[in-house]
């Protein structure tokens, strides 16, 4: 409006397009993200977002990397952008932290293992292992006990232990049930046994042994014929048996 100052006035009008080209300021913070039972995990733009602002309200954000598995475990770097309504934009970096905390699914099976020659026997801890699973791959394995002796024999209760690597443990219990099947060696020894004055004679099992012995210590033994008579006279063929007790 121009006014002359004696009254007379004129008007005009004219367009003021406001323009925003202030970009918003972007500010991150780091963050944990925690994978699920099946190793993945995700987050949303926002989840970054450390109070970031626009001189004109309304900024939205989107981040370079969302999604997150196994593959992940540890520091990622992720942009974080924020953009104002007028296509202005800033970025940062945040710190997406992935941490397994989800514990393997330990999985038992029973076995049972037979003794050797010197009453010894072992088992990998894999050998209890029945199927054991974890979010982020194959557990690496470890028993309470592989080794084994005669004093082992029959069952025994055996903690299988999975560990996955990232500090998460599973345990399960198998049943090994320790066998000898190794028969002992019988070893004989001749003999000459003399009739007393009536024309009877006993030998026991011990006398015809001649050092049998057993991959699990001492056996019982026992002899096919121990009493004799004049009838007997000469040689006799006298079967010994070593029985080790295990069968």
């Amino acid at each position: 409006t121009s006014d002359d100052g004696n009254g007379n006035t004129s008007s005009c009008t004219f367009i003021v397009v406001l323009n925003d080209a202030t970009p918003p300021t972007a500010v991150c913070q780091n963050i944990n993200l925690y994978l699920d039972g099946a190793g993945n995990g995700t987050i949303t733009a926002a989840d970054l977002d450390g109070g970031s602002t626009d001189n004109c309200s309304g900024i939205t954000y989107s981040a370079s990397q969302t999604a997150f598995t196994c593959a992940d475990l540890g520091p990622n770097n992720v942009t974080l952008t924020v953009t104002d309504g007028n296509s202005n934009s800033d970025n940062c970096i945040a710190v997406v932290t992935v941490v397994d905390t989800v514990s393997p699914s330990a999985l038992c099976q029973n076995v049972t293992i037979y003794l050797d020659g010197t009453g010894n026997g072992t088992i990998a801890a894999s050998d209890i292992d029945a199927g054991s699973t974890d979010n982020c791959g194959s557990p690496t394995f470890s028993a309470s006990q592989t080794a084994f002796t005669c004093s082992d024999l029959g069952p025994n209760n055996v903690t299988l232990t999975a560990d996955d690597g990232n500090g998460n443990t599973g345990n399960c219990v198998a049943v090994v049930t320790v066998a000898d099947t190794t028969s002992p060696t019988a070893v004989c020894q001749n003999v000459t046994l003399y009739l007393d004055g009536s024309g009877n004679s006993t030998i026991t099992a011990a006398d015809i042994d001649g050092g049998s012995t057993d991959n699990c210590g001492a056996v019982t033994l026992s002899a096919s014929q121990t009493a004799f008579t004049c009838s007997d006279l000469g040689p006799n063929n006298v079967t010994l048996t070593a029985d080790d007790g295990n069968g």
